[in-house]
């Protein structure tokens, strides 16, 4: 389902998709993004260039017309997305990319105990071992809340395991390939295209076993993506 993941730098972000400094520094690569964090997504502005921009990780449609935003609106199944109304829109006009280095996925076939002792699923670390930043398929909404004040969000699609990776979970996100940016963010590309494109998603993805410290959002360090011995079933 893809709850957590690796984030880069904005100096990263900006070396790989060739565009200029904007703020440097508003971003510091992240080993432990979790849902409703401020998050890096790459959009067309309205001059049809690239920019980089801060989003909320869990999407609020612009119809929303509740105080207190979704829950479980961090990804969608791209099988579904299309006939979804939450997702519908973003996904026919307001696409962009999310950034990562890999993510996290958590095995429900093992079990190990943290360091309190608990029984909990085993964590991994999932990455491409060909390109170390991946650009993960996403869509995004502008919501006015109760204040007035506009508020840019994103979510991740996902879709069937690579089968490399399937064995660890059966759901990863959509990564594309480079080829297929500009149709991706294009506002313009008819659906039936833009599901051509989440068809063709990279699946060149392998893993390892990562410590359960994982498991808490408030642990943020390099360690996370650590491999450790990867327990027996």
């Amino acid at each position: 389902m893809c709850g957590r993941y690796v984030s880069p730098s904005d100096r990263a972000i900006e070396d790989y998709w060739h565009i200029g400094a904007r703020e440097s520094g508003r971003w510091i690569q992240s080993f432990n993004v979790a849902p409703t964090s401020q998050v890096p997504m790459l959009r067309l502005d309205e001059q049809g260039g690239l920019e980089l921009v801060p989003a909320r990780w869990g999407l609020i449609p612009s119809w929303w017309k509740e105080a207190k935003p979704p829950t479980m609106s961090f990804f969608a199944r791209s099988e579904e997305a299309a006939g979804k109304p939450l997702w519908r829109q973003s996904l026919r006009s307001h696409r962009c990319l999310m950034p990562a280095h890999g993510w996290y996925e958590w095995n429900p076939n093992q079990q190990v105990r943290n360091a309190s002792g608990r029984l909990v699923h085993q964590p991994y670390y999932l990455y491409s071992p060909n390109d170390r930043l991946l650009a993960i398929a996403a869509m995004w909404a502008t919501w006015t809340g109760p204040e007035g004040q506009a508020i840019t969000s994103c979510a991740l699609l996902t879709r069937e395991a690579a089968p490399a990776i399937r064995a660890i979970h059966q759901r990863m996100p959509v990564i594309l390939p480079p080829e297929q940016f500009a149709l991706w963010l294009d506002p313009e590309t008819p659906g039936e295209q833009v599901q051509q494109v989440i068809a063709q998603a990279r699946d060149d993805f392998t893993g390892h076993a990562v410590s359960t410290r994982v498991n808490s959002a408030q642990n943020d360090d390099e360690g996370l993506i650590e491999a450790i011995a990867e327990p027996s079933l």
